[in-house]
């Protein structure tokens, strides 16, 4: 009995599964216990089929999507696994079938990489452009289509060139292309960098300058000369009085873009003097006293007489020294003179050059005497070994001594009295023959 009715039921339990038709299809392979229970049929976890055996895996949000998100029918091998089978494509094939070029299955709206595609376009994505949304700048009715978008800065900033008025672009006719002045790899748009050397260099001291500082009027046909926008400047300086002295109008000639207490007149080109040495350190109104231009001494003592008066040591009237006053001065420093004693009937050689002026003249520079006596009469008279007065020697010093040293006298020339000295006489002093007296040797 027990083995009939096992076989009763198995055959019972065959013949009622064959009947079942799986709603799957007849293609699937896959256990009913990988998705279902016997608890439930309809209860299918989410957790329990391992997607991967299929060959694709749930990966990001697709790991949280209801099964019937992407099995709209149970008959499972009619689902596609291509991002187009599930998404509707926006752009309408523009982009390419490859979502996963721009989106991620972590986050629809990650668009990371889309950047890099980006910049295998005709306007890659810099500075501010790379931080702002795909939808900022495709913003037509149909955002979601990137083709035929125009690269043009005016198609997306004409409402910022339109409502600038510092300065005004429309008034002043700027160019529609903002990248002459903007950068588009800056993150300030107000960050502008024109490119002023085309039309007036911003050198120097222009180069802080505000645009309206010199475009007050507009930006159309701006004068590019000094006097245009220095009028002012030129007309109320005192020191020197531009107006009356006649000044050019073109102030470059004098100033440099850096400061304008800074001045580099020629002087030697328009007026024949050249400013030299210390002169070049004086304000023009120190020779040029209440603004006065014609008549103005050229020679020295035109503007240094008082200096000229006032020198005590050496007394320049009393000596009446020259009024040539670069005969002893340089234009560098009044002090030290430099009189070039070469120059004269007496240079000075040996001891006399570091003596001091006044040594020799004493009593004044005019008529001073150059013969040695006049100032060595006291060591001629002095001397008794030998006594030059009893031996009645020469008062011109330079027969015997130098004017490096007085001793020794190696400068005397036996040769020409009656006795030259050959031999050992030539070495032996002069007291040696001339014990009593230098006259009457035998």
């Amino acid at each position: 009995m027990k083995i009939t009715l096992i076989i009763v039921l198995s055959t019972t339990f065959l013949l009622a599964q064959k009947s079942i038709t799986s709603p799957h299809g007849g293609k699937l392979k896959i256990a009913c216990e990988s998705c279902h229970t016997t608890s439930d049929w309809s209860d299918v976890p989410r957790y329990k089929f391992n997607h991967d055996a299929v060959g694709y895996p749930l990966v990001g949000n697709h790991k949280f999507a209801e099964c019937s998100s992407c099995h709209k029918s149970l008959i499972f091998s009619q689902v596609g696994i291509a991002c187009a089978d599930c998404h509707t494509d926006i752009h309408k094939g523009e982009l390419g079938i490859q979502c996963a070029d721009c989106h991620s299955s972590q986050n629809w709206e990650n668009r990371r990489q889309v950047f890099e595609q980006h910049s295998q376009t005709n306007f890659p994505l810099i500075g501010v452009h790379a931080n702002l949304d795909c939808a900022s700048c495709h913003i037509s009715e149909q955002q979601s289509q990137f083709i035929g978008l125009s690269v043009e800065c005016q198609s997306c900033h004409l409402g910022n060139y339109m409502a600038t008025l510092s300065p005004s672009h429309q008034k002043a006719g700027f160019d529609l292309d903002c990248q002459k002045c903007h950068l588009p790899n800056t993150t300030v748009w107000k960050t502008a960098i024109f490119e002023h050397p085309v039309t007036f260099p911003l050198n120097e001291g222009h180069s802080g300058l505000e645009c309206a500082d010199c475009h007050n009027s507009g930006f159309g046909s701006t004068n590019t000369d000094c006097y245009s926008c220095h009028k002012q400047d030129y007309e109320k300086t005192t020191e020197p009085n531009h107006s009356k002295f006649g000044f050019p109008t073109d102030c470059q000639q004098c100033h440099s873009g850096v400061s304008w207490e800074r001045s580099q007149f020629d002087h030697f080109t328009e007026s024949g003097f050249a400013i030299e040495g210390a002169h070049q350190g004086i304000l023009c109104t120190d020779c040029h006293v209440g603004n006065q231009i014609t008549g103005i001494a050229r020679d020295c003592v035109g503007c240094h007489k008082q200096d000229f008066d006032n020198v005590s040591d050496p007394n320049h009237v009393e000596n009446n020294f020259s009024l040539d006053c670069v005969i002893c001065h340089n234009q560098n420093a009044w002090t030290p003179a430099d009189f070039n004693h070469a120059n004269t009937q007496f240079p000075l050689t040996g001891a006399h050059v570091p003596l001091d002026c006044v040594t020799c003249h004493s009593s004044g520079y005019q008529n001073t005497p150059t013969d040695c006596w006049s100032c060595h009469e006291t060591d001629f008279t002095g001397v008794t070994d030998p006594n030059h007065v009893l031996d009645g020697f020469d008062h011109d010093c330079l027969v015997c001594h130098n004017t490096t040293v007085w001793e020794p006298t190696t400068n005397f020339d036996h040769n020409i009295t009656d006795f030259p000295l050959t031999g050992a006489h030539t070495v032996v002093n002069c007291a040696v023959c001339h014990s009593s007296a230098f006259d009457n040797i035998p």
